[in-house]
């Protein structure tokens, strides 16, 4: 039975991976600091306190989640970098066979030119956290030359039951407890919105099959406006939709990948119908 250890795993995302795996037969470790069934209590930033998780368990595997998203610039950019080190550290000497690293579209920052991003494309952090990935993922790729075998993913938006962050879960929330949504560029922001499930299938390839040191764009592959999710969320919910121009710092980016890079190892989304993704998410806010 492969060891695989999940970091962030209390998260949206690392919790249903976390399940996902278990149902695959992996002996599954989850890491996070917040507590919840099947997680373990570590301080990622803590050296000592990581070090001695992963030798304990000694994982063939792990996937690395966890992320600060949230703080003053200095500080979350510093214990990001520091806690990423210390997860690519402690893989390498605990002997892991392969790491997965969940990097962000955000390194892209916000085009506006309507087109897809490849994994060639130019990289443009526009904030502290966005920054803190792409270093992130330079510091994979030097751990690859040590010996740990890295992939990294560039998600987009991620969705699904239980989703935490994020327009799917702001729409929502609006029509639930408003009954009324108000977007903004009047819907004309383009992005990916990619099912959690699709993503676990994206980490499955990640750990067996993918080619190590190399940056693959991971999404539905089927672009879709902020119109028509409000458009999607107003049908299952009844609530109305308010459409009013960009404000001052509102940009009508377009923001969604090329995933053939992926696809060419048989990634092939299968939860692509956006109407029953959002009804799992409206039934678990109701």
């Amino acid at each position: 039975m492969p060891r695989l250890v999940i970091t962030g795993a209390s998260g949206f995302i690392g919790y249903h991976a976390l399940m996902y795996f278990r149902k695959k037969g992996y002996e599954v470790l989850g890491v996070d600091k917040v507590t919840r069934e099947n997680v373990v209590l570590c301080d990622l930033m803590d050296f000592d306190s990581t070090y001695k998780v992963f030798m304990n368990f000694k994982p063939d595997y792990v996937i690395h989640l966890a992320v600060v998203m949230k703080d003053e610039e200095c500080r979350l950019m510093r214990d990001n970098l520091m806690m990423n080190l210390n997860v690519l550290e402690t893989s390498l000497r605990a002997g892991a066979k392969r790491l997965v690293y969940m990097s962000s579209s955000t390194v892209y920052g916000l085009p506006t030119k309507d087109e897809p991003v490849d994994e060639d494309s130019r990289l443009n952090p526009l904030s502290s956290y966005a920054t803190s990935k792409v270093a992130t993922e330079y510091l994979a790729l030097r751990y690859c030359g040590l010996g740990l075998p890295c992939v990294i993913f560039r998600g987009f938006e991620v969705y699904g039951k239980g989703v935490t962050s994020g327009i799917v879960k702001i729409f929502v929330e609006n029509a639930l407890y408003k009954n009324h949504i108000k977007v903004f560029c009047y819907g004309e922001q383009k992005h990916d919105f990619t099912h959690v499930l699709d993503l676990c299938q994206a980490y499955e390839l990640g750990l067996k099959k993918l080619d190590p040191c190399k940056v693959y764009n991971v999404g539905s592959g089927v672009p879709r406006t902020y119109k028509n999710l409000a458009e999607v969320v107003s049908s299952i919910s009844g609530c109305s939709v308010e459409y009013l121009p960009c404000r001052d710092k509102d940009v009508a980016f377009k923001l969604y990948p090329r995933i053939d890079r992926l696809r060419s190892y048989g990634f092939e989304p299968k939860h692509l119908d956006l109407k029953k993704g959002i009804e799992e998410v409206v039934s678990y806010y109701r």
